[in-house]
């Protein structure tokens, strides 16, 4: 099935048949789709005819199915299946029905926040992206867009087109020049400056996604990319007190010690952000999140 052409309700990828699309990439394209035999259903992702000859594109789509294949985290999206067709290669994955985290940023009065769960879906994303940084990964694109979660607030990171392996001693030497890549609203200073990948990066990325998701705005806005970029790497945040009165002193100076400029002045890691989150309120109106853990547990 070449899907640069329309789909219908018979079309069949391999051993699924086609059920909806649910997002229609420029480079490719994921469906809802249904294996035939067991009927049970699924996520395809599947590149582009008209980019399936382009090395770069086959490359970074083979090395996202890959990487899915290889890390297993209950918050991460798990790949289960790749096929590697010369024409449209694809990729099977775990099917996931939610919506992403920028939806109640940009639309709050057709999704709302969901401040219920809020604290439980950054707890599971920070620790779906811990994760990767212990098995070597930096995921370099965190940002609300890349984060799902459902109405009974599980989580699962996606994306890993731009992931890359950590880097140190020879191999950073060896390495060559490091492109810049990312969301430029979520972006960190080293990677604007296209530095060495290191999971500081995320830690920035992530930081900025919380700031975002309290006050309803990110840190930073500008009127061209070059000056947004120039924000990240010279302008200091304000608080987030100063956009949500709500926000707890605790969590808004644990987030903007992880949006610091320099990796050496954030966090250590997303595990110090873990063992500190555990016991901090995001909204001064929120219950004690150690109360909804019990809560969970029981």
């Amino acid at each position: 099935m070449a899907t640069d052409l329309n789909t219908t309700s018979d079309d069949r990828i391999g051993g699924y048949r086609y059920v909806r699309t649910i997002h229609p990439g420029a480079t490719s394209v994921v469906m809802e789709v249904m294996q035939e035999g067991t009927q049970r259903k699924f996520a395809l992702k599947q590149l582009q005819a008209s980019r399936a000859e382009d090395r770069d594109e086959y490359r970074t789509f083979m090395h996202e199915a890959k990487l899915g294949m290889e890390l297993q985290h209950p918050n991460l999206i798990r790949v289960h299946e790749l096929v590697k067709d010369p024409i449209q290669p694809y990729f099977v994955m775990e099917l996931f029905n939610g919506q992403h985290l920028k939806m109640p940023i940009a639309r709050p009065s057709l999704y709302p926040l969901p401040r219920k769960h809020l604290h439980r879906i950054l707890e599971q994303a920070a620790s779906a992206l811990a994760y990767m940084h212990d098995k070597g990964w930096v995921h370099r694109d965190v940002k609300p867009e890349n984060i799902l979660f459902n109405k009974s607030g599980e989580v699962r990171v996606i994306d890993y087109a731009l992931a890359r392996r950590t880097s140190g001693g020879l191999f950073r030497m060896f390495e060559g020049k490091i492109p810049r890549e990312g969301t430029r609203s979520y972006m960190s200073p080293e990677q604007i400056r296209c530095e060495s990948p290191t999971p500081s990066a995320d830690i920035y990325s992530f930081g900025i996604t919380c700031y975002e998701l309290a006050c309803g705005r990110p840190p930073f806005r500008a009127n061209s990319s070059q000056e947004l970029l120039e924000k990240h790497l010279s302008e200091r945040p304000l608080p987030l007190v100063s956009y949500n009165k709500n926000v707890t002193p605790e969590f808004n100076d644990l987030v903007l010690r992880m949006i610091h400029k320099r990796p050496a002045d954030r966090l250590a890691s997303l595990h110090e952000f873990l063992t500190r989150f555990r016991t901090v309120r995001i909204f001064k109106d929120d219950p004690d999140p150690l109360e909804g853990r019990l809560d969970r547990m029981m």
